[in-house]
């Protein structure tokens, strides 16, 4: 019954947008019975004006989708292109504001305008006011993450006072009104060094008997992997300010064979503060089990803390900290306490172009002491969208790692120390989507220097994910 309700929703969706576009559709030298009957594929080689009073045509038509086929492209060289839909985009926002008609029906004129709107942002993400239209559109379709993504990029965009007061109050709903919030994400993993081998095939090694030459037992492996992850929660209202967030995520990367399989399910439960306009913190009891090929490599159990912070219409902090007890299966001596503690920055500097900082401590300490170990760490990220739909990211970290005691030979007699440094580029058509997921490409290089013997390695990866944070 609902996709009979949601197929007859698109049918009047296309009816009321055909009649209200009737008037704004004012093409010269265009007949619209001859571009209707003309096949939508005939019209590559024809010129912009054909092919513009041919989406003309179809939009009088209420055939929407093979409209945008042609105006897409288009819009990148042609203003009128862009014009058309961005007209489109606006009538259909108008018409899902209209009473007495079904969420299906509302939901139908919504899609058509995130659809007209997006094709404009990726010929041009600079649009300011195209982006605040789709912004609209996403939070009456009450997509609030993606809503709350361009509503904040606007804020970076110079606007005039009464657009930054009236999207703050779009901003402070969303706040408020949060529920349920979902991501997920599907790929290929191909990898030089699965699971993360030493880089060097010999090593000279001090023993009471001299330096002797030692070779390592792994060797590195490479393959193609299928990546799944995705997770949920719901927030209930407890009080004017106050919610329950309750949620999970699952996690799996397989590889040929189980040997270098892994899988995470984890469970979270906790109060959420809404503190002041832009201020708000968290107290999540966690919980969570690992696997390692086929078997239960660890649980862990703990709290957790997160935080965040405002500062103007570009700048948002973040905190989060967590203390959790870690039980290794049959490795009673790799039981013990991690705590944690993390700062992040994200600067919005203009609509298209977002900076990000991290930094985090974590201090480690199993029962066994030649295992116990404190690490820090730095991660820089900048992404960019595109013209024609694309959207860029450069991110790089370095982390270092020092142990308390002894427990590994090293090449200078003193303590393990390491370091791990990498960098990823990834790229994403955000305006091609398959079930709501978009293709996106990561390529990315990781190496680790360790004054432990056999602990160096590097390694080279890649991931094709189908994303979608909805």
């Amino acid at each position: 019954m609902k996709g009979i309700r949601m197929h007859s929703g698109l049918n009047l969706a296309s009816r009321l947008l055909a009649v209200a576009l009737a008037g704004l559709l004012a093409i010269q030298a265009v007949s619209a019975d001859e571009h209707v009957s003309a096949p939508v594929t005939q019209t590559a080689t024809a010129t912009a004006d054909t092919q513009i009073g041919t989406a003309a045509a179809l939009l009088s038509h209420g055939r929407w989708e093979a409209a945008f086929a042609i105006l897409s492209p288009l819009a990148a060289r042609d203003p009128r292109a862009g014009d058309l839909l961005f007209e489109t985009g606006m009538v259909s926002l108008g018409l899902a504001h209209r009473p007495r008609i079904t969420e299906a029906e509302r939901d139908a004129f919504l899609d058509v305008s995130i659809a007209a709107f997006r094709a404009i942002l990726a010929a041009n993400p600079e649009l300011i006011r195209v982006r605040l239209e789709l912004a609209r559109a996403f939070f009456l379709k009450r997509q609030d993450g993606l809503a709350r993504r361009q509503f904040e990029r606007v804020l970076a965009g110079d606007v005039p006072a009464p657009v930054v007061a009236n999207v703050n109050r779009f901003l402070a709903e969303i706040r408020a009104r949060r529920r349920w919030s979902a991501y997920g994400g599907i790929g290929l993993a191909p990898d030089t060094n699965i699971g993360a081998a030493p880089a060097q095939t010999a090593q000279l090694v001090d023993t009471p008997f001299g330096r002797l030459p030692f070779t390592p037992d792994e060797k590195p492996t490479s393959g193609v992997g299928v990546a799944l992850w995705g997770g949920w929660e719901y927030q209930q209202p407890l009080g004017e300010r106050t919610r329950l967030r309750f949620g999970g995520n699952i996690s799996r990367r397989d590889y040929e064979g189980s040997r270098f399989d892994r899988m995470a399910l984890g469970a979270h439960v906790g109060p959420r503060w809404l503190i002041a306009p832009g201020t708000e913190a968290s107290l999540l009891a966690q919980s969570s089990r690992h696997w390692s090929g086929s078997s239960v490599s660890h649980d862990e159990l703990g709290l957790r803390v997160e935080g965040r912070q405002n500062l103007g219409r570009r700048t948002l902090l973040s905190f989060n900290g967590s203390w959790r007890e870690r039980s290794w299966q049959g490795q009673p001596d790799r039981d013990g306490p991690i705590t944690s503690l993390g700062f992040g920055v994200r600067y919005q500097v203009t609509p298209v172009t977002v900076l990000n900082a991290s930094m985090f401590g974590e201090r480690d300490r199993p029962e066994q002491p030649t295992r116990r170990n404190k690490s820090y760490g730095l991660n820089l990220g900048v992404s960019r969208d595109l013209p024609r739909g694309f959207t860029v990211g450069l991110d790089g970290s370095v982390n270092w790692t020092r142990y308390d005691e002894i427990g590994f030979s090293t090449t200078d007699g003193g303590l393990r120390e390491d370091r791990t440094s990498g960098l990823s580029v990834n790229l994403t058509k955000r305006d091609l989507t398959i079930g709501g997921f978009s293709p996106r490409l990561t390529l990315g290089h990781t190496v680790r220097d360790s004054n432990a013997v056999f602990q160096d390695y590097e390694r080279t990866y890649g991931e094709i994910n189908f994303v979608r944070q909805f």
